[in-house]
């Protein structure tokens, strides 16, 4: 038997039912479902053009909506113009979305039934200065500076006090005016009960950067402490702007404006900050129920109130939901709907200081809920469509994949607790990937490096499996375990691109991955986000985080980065879109790890239906620790 020298193992396992079929792609339009199609219908033929006049040659999203805001045509134009057909004489507006130009937006009427309308429209250029005008960020730091700096918020997370001033002590000398030190200190004070002084190293890092978001935060949260609301609602508000896509300062203006019973506004940013947040932002909904109750709308309090619950059964909170439950669904029950359920600001806000207003680790990009990157002000996102057309093209790629090979190159670097790396290792291999029906509605993917599966191959004797294939979640057979939200049309790397929020669902088993530590699987659950190209609807782009952490394996964070790019194979006369690299970030055992794998050299060849890529000679049985095997039920 093989001496089992490998105790950790990422995995992938991939599952498929088959017999799902998708509509064919159309690019003309949807019918609005609330005009009747007319005996004799109009059509519409939109050209759009360049400045020059010319016919804009790139994709672009051109969009047609009835005067009350429903979609009456989406769709993606080619060859320069869109056409919409089965219209209504009626009254419609128009908006083009186009990389590189500004949204135009333009009224359309259709007098006559039966009336072939053309029109040509051009595009504006976006201005050259808007990203010029846009605020810089912090100065950059010296490499030593950078490290110590690093080090102080690591030692504040740890709770390392005097550790933390010893570092931060040591970047002061060589960055005094730098914002980022001047918050650290004031994050500092906190630790050691000192809120005057960090009061006055916070308002240094907004006189010296106006737009510092953490020290606006901070400075809001000790506002709220003295319930000194209208000074908090000020410093939030600045925090929302200078952060737009985060989600958190719209849940604590949310919680500021309930405490002023100004509810409206409450509404408003409780509402955003669930657009932007989801499940994280569920507090949110606490405050959307307080102020659905105060307009006596007991509907819509109670599926809030539901929401929190299941969110948070066992927060701060919790309770109090319930009996506002309790009471709504027994109105023969003593009850005071209306009241308000005020934030205390004194201890749990306190308490959050040192947690939710410190800056995230470095050596790991930000969740990918902790703020939702900037999309199109569109009224119209086709999900139903980009889900079927996206799980085709996926569906193409599976077909594929037993006739792929590549070059892969893997970097792997172990961090340090500060996050620098202290260990690096470099691989290059020749891969190719099999993917194997086990039996209806089952399928097994398998990777060989250098024709093997060998563990030995991978640095640490980590294997990192499967990672490419997370685009699964898009397959017809995977989908259903996702809740899917279309959050907009996304500038997208020069192009355009739908960009999709998914979601592990909570009644639907995590089929897609798990970890493999010795002989034991752990599905994990996952959430991320998609860009979904709008010409094409190619997947371009991928993240995935943890619904949740694993601690049987201690498993505290996991992040996903995947490229896709399109290959062409001239002498199949065929394209694919296949990843580019796959990053992979993980917290386990105390242990954080930075890989990145990259693809080159694809290669496509011919397998007939009694070919298969044979296993390599493994010694030792097939479940021992340091051997992948297929997955069996």
């Amino acid at each position: 038997m093989a001496v089992c020298r490998s105790r950790f193992t990422l995995r992938l396992l991939l599952f498929a039912a088959i017999g799902i079929t998708c509509n064919p792609l159309v690019f003309s339009h949807q019918t609005d479902q609330q005009a009747q199609r007319p005996e004799k219908p109009s059509s519409l033929v939109v050209s759009v053009r360049m400045p020059d006049g010319s016919p804009l040659d790139i994709p672009a999203v051109v969009n047609l909506y009835t005067f009350s805001g429903a979609p009456a045509g989406l769709g993606v134009f080619r060859s320069g113009t869109a056409d919409f057909t089965n219209l209504s004489p009626a009254s419609y507006t128009l908006e083009i979305v186009a990389a590189g130009y500004q949204r135009l937006t333009q009224n359309v009427q259709i007098f006559g039934s039966g009336e072939r309308q053309q029109i040509s429209v051009s595009l504006t250029p976006e201005p050259a200065s808007l990203a010029a005008s846009r605020a810089p960020g912090s100065p950059i730091l010296a490499p030593n500076a950078e490290k110590e700096l690093a080090k102080a918020v690591e030692d504040l997370r740890a709770n390392k006090t005097e550790d933390a001033r010893k570092h931060l002590e040591k970047v002061s000398h060589a960055a005094p005016s730098h914002p980022d030190v001047s918050y650290l200190w004031g994050m500092y004070y906190v630790q050691v009960k000192d809120f005057a002084k960090a009061q006055v190293y916070w308002e240094k890092a907004v006189q010296i950067s106006p737009r510092h978001v953490f020290s606006l935060a901070a400075l809001a949260q000790l506002a709220l402490q003295n319930s000194d609301y209208p000074t908090a609602t000020d410093y939030l508000l600045r925090a929302s702007d200078a952060a737009p896509s985060s989600w958190r300062y719209h849940e604590r203006l949310a919680e500021t404006y309930l405490s002023q019973k100004q509810y409206a506004e409450a509404q408003k940013h409780a509402q955003r900050a669930l657009e932007l947040g989801k499940e994280r932002a569920a507090d949110a909904q606490f405050v959307l129920a307080q102020t659905f109750l105060q307009r006596n709308d007991s509907q819509a309090a109670l599926k809030a109130l539901d929401a929190f619950v299941a969110a948070q059964p066992h927060g701060p909170r919790a309770d109090e939901a319930r009996r506002l439950l309790d009471n709504l669904r027994k109105p023969d029950l003593p009850a005071a709907p209306n009241a308000i359920v005020a934030p205390d600001e004194k201890s749990p806000q306190s308490a959050s200081l040192t947690s939710e207003l410190m800056p995230p680790p470095q050596w790991m990009p930000p969740d990918v809920d902790d703020s939702m990157p900037a999309v199109e002000q569109t009224a119209g996102c086709p999900l139903q469509k980009i889900q079927e057309e996206a799980g085709k093209r996926v569906s193409g790629v599976v077909d594929a994949m037993n006739r792929i090979a590549a070059t892969e190159s893997l970097e792997n670097d172990v961090m340090d607790r500060f996050g620098f790396p202290v260990r690096h290792a470099s691989r290059s291999y020749s891969y190719v990937a099999s993917v194997q029906q086990v039996r209806p509605g089952m399928y097994t993917m398998e990777e060989y490096r250098d024709g093997e599966m060998n563990l030995d191959q991978f640095p640490e004797r980590i294997a990192t499996l499967g990672l490419t294939a997370l685009v699964m979640v898009f397959h017809p057979d995977y989908v259903e375990d996702y809740d899917l939200a279309c959050e907009g049309l996304s500038r997208w790397h020069g192009g355009l691109a739908w960009q999709v929020h998914f979601r592990q669902r909570a009644d639907r088993p995590a089929r897609l991955r798990s970890y493999r530590v010795n002989t034991r699987s752990y599905p994990v659950s996952l959430r991320g986000r998609a860009w979904i190209a709008a010409d094409t609807f190619q997947v371009v782009s991928l993240e995935t985080d943890l619904v949740s952490p694993v601690p049987q394996i201690q498993l505290r964070a996991e992040h996903v980065a995947i490229e896709y790019m399109p290959v062409k194979f001239v002498s199949h006369n065929q394209e694919l879109w296949l990843p580019e690299s796959a990053d992979i970030y993980f917290d386990y055992a105390h242990r954080r790890m930075h890989r990145r794998h990259y693809f080159r050299d694809y290669k496509l060849f011919a397998v007939d239906e009694q070919q298969r890529i044979s296993p390599p000679k493994i010694e030792g049985e097939a479940d021992a620790a340091g051997v992948l095997s297929p997955h069996r039920d």
